[in-house]
């Protein structure tokens, strides 16, 4: 009889933890989805930027090489305002950072999610440390300020307070460059054309992360029977 009361306590225990734990994968799962719609929101804005980043670098290369460049600065002026300008993918790391470091992802039972999460998380990773490389690279922002006078932006920018947003209007006539040698000219064009191509490296990565959450969002749709 007390081996009895000593096995059915045993049983009772297990079902208990057993239970705590399904409670918590459940737990983790719907968080976990819920940064996965969040990340799916921030990349189609960053695939957004990206793109329309493309068309403004196509844009300064094909003037920097124009004859009718003198004609075009105030276009140039434009474009060349926004490229510099980088927006760093934050992806929401919380719940993965949880199931990695405190044990969690042996609560999930479904090894197809597991690799699918791995793989993820590894693509995310390299979008992020890839973009700190970008951002350090292009640190300097001298083959654009050695021919584009700031004063020009300044006098055409639309500060908004307590917004803390400005944005530059279209700059009409055709403003003075610094420079115009071609020594300076170059320069800049082959800063647009090195970001041009970071750029594209990028996007292409984008996609192929986005097409992950898409596919590790309906593993776990499917698996755990959510919506």
């Amino acid at each position: 009889m007390l081996f009895l009361a000593v096995f059915c306590g045993f049983l009772a225990e297990y079902q208990l933890e057993h239970k705590i734990e399904k409670d918590r994968e459940k737990q983790y799962i719907q968080s976990l989805l819920k940064d996965l719609r969040a990340d799916t929101t921030q990349l189609n804005a960053r695939l957004h930027f990206r793109t329309g980043k493309m068309k403004t670098l196509d844009t300064l290369m094909l003037l920097l090489k124009s004859a009718n460049l003198k004609a075009n600065t105030g276009i140039l002026y434009y474009h060349g305002f926004y490229g510099p300008f980088a927006v760093k993918y934050i992806p929401n790391t919380g719940v993965i950072s949880q199931l990695k470091n405190a044990g969690g992802l042996r609560l999930i039972r479904n090894q197809l999610v597991v690799d699918s999460l791995l793989d993820f998380d590894t693509e995310t990773q390299w979008i992020v440390d890839f973009e700190n490389w970008e951002r350090d690279r292009f640190i300097d922002a001298s083959p654009y300020e050695n021919i584009l006078d700031a004063s020009v932006f300044e006098s055409h920018l639309d500060y908004q307070y307590p917004q803390n947003i400005f944005t530059l209007k279209r700059i009409t006539g055709n403003p003075p460059l610094l420079s115009e040698r071609k020594e300076d000219i170059d320069k800049c064009y082959n800063r647009a054309q090195m970001q041009k191509r970071l750029n594209a490296v990028l996007i292409n990565r984008f996609y192929n992360l986005k097409k992950r959450i898409i596919h590790l969002m309906g593993l776990i749709k499917a698996e755990y029977h959510l919506e």
